[in-house]
């Protein structure tokens, strides 16, 4: 049995669609980054997906959204989405498929929640193990973010063979730092790699750590501390001030350094603009969060809340929410 297709009504995908073509004008060429493709969902037999791939410097695993054909091969239309890699000319520029070129796809079969994809080409034998292990990884995050579909575990077959390494269930955390305590508290924050895009990253807290929302807050601000091509999106030497959650929404107070040493413009007065879509990401793994908003030493950096968004696929906080080329 095949993954089913997730229908979705023509009118609700029109209004997500008008909502991102708004929020792209004057944007400049990397307003729609890491969503390639989706003005293609328009028509009625498309479904917006996120799929997963790789940087071309350091490895680290990329959600992006894309629209894959909607039938009743869903599941084999996104690892062969996977496979190919990027097909925009932007995309291209930083990232690739985790898979060498010559891997495909020979048979997919899905059922009670467990996928079996079998791969053939030479390539895949010859992969080092940590590279094998990330793209594996890449399948199963592009399978189970697919709505409604419930992946909990993948099998990978080579030309029909199976191997005791190749049954994974899916992580519950995305491009872990080697060498953090293993007793820590794990905690994704979004970090931007080269000016070009955001990459989720599990950092670990101190295992006495008893304020979670705040320690993990001071990691994004402090930025990877070393981690080769990444960088933070909020200028260094900003402080979270203070917090208040209450009723489902968090009010954030940084200290003013947040726009005064703000040289790439990300953090601006809009809702989606970099810092504020990595913020809202990190955010989105605290599930009593609905809503936050953002001061700048006790004044409103935009005076609405904003909505945490609950997936790659929620495009209120991900269009145009990425670093600036500079």
């Amino acid at each position: 049995m095949q993954c089913k297709p997730v229908r979705i009504s023509r009118l609700a995908l029109a209004v997500a669609l008008l909502m991102l073509a708004v929020s792209l004008i004057g944007c400049g060429e990397l307003a729609s980054f890491q969503n390639e493709e989706l003005a293609e969902a328009s028509g009625a037999g498309n479904q917006p997906v996120t799929v997963y791939y790789i940087t071309r410097k350091g490895n680290y695993l990329v959600p992006v959204n894309a629209a894959v054909q909607l039938d009743d091969d869903i599941c084999s239309n996104v690892v062969k989405k996977v496979l190919a890699g990027p097909q925009d000319l932007d995309l291209q520029e930083v990232l690739l498929s985790p898979f060498p070129r010559g891997v495909l796809l020979k048979y997919i079969y899905a059922r009670d929640g467990r996928v079996c994809v079998d791969l053939v080409g030479d390539a895949i034998i010859t992969m080092e193990q940590d590279q094998l292990q990330r793209a594996l990884h890449s399948l199963i995050f592009t399978l189970g973010e697919l709505p409604n579909a419930d992946i909990k575990s993948i099998e990978i077959l080579v030309d029909g063979m199976s191997n005791n390494n190749m049954l994974l269930e899916r992580p519950d955390y995305v491009n872990e730092i080697p060498g953090e305590p293993d007793d820590g508290w794990p905690a994704t924050v979004f970090f931007s790699y080269n000016d070009a895009c955001l990459v989720p990253v599990t950092v670990k807290l101190a295992s006495g750590t008893t304020d979670m929302l705040k320690a993990t807050l001071d990691q994004l601000l402090a930025g990877p501390r070393g981690i080769p091509y990444l960088s933070s999106v909020f200028p260094h030497g900003t402080r979270l001030l203070e917090y208040d959650l209450k009723g489902g929404l968090l009010r954030l107070n940084f200290s003013k350094e947040a726009v005064l040493l703000d040289r790439k413009g990300n953090i601006r007065k809009e809702e989606q603009s970099p810092a504020i879509g990595s913020l809202a990401l990190t955010l989105g793994r605290f599930t009593d969060i609905d809503q936050f908003q953002i001061l700048i030493d006790g004044e409103p950096l935009i005076k609405k809340p904003l909505k945490v968004p609950r997936s790659y696929l929620d495009l209120e906080n991900m269009v145009k929410a990425q670093p600036e080329r500079g």
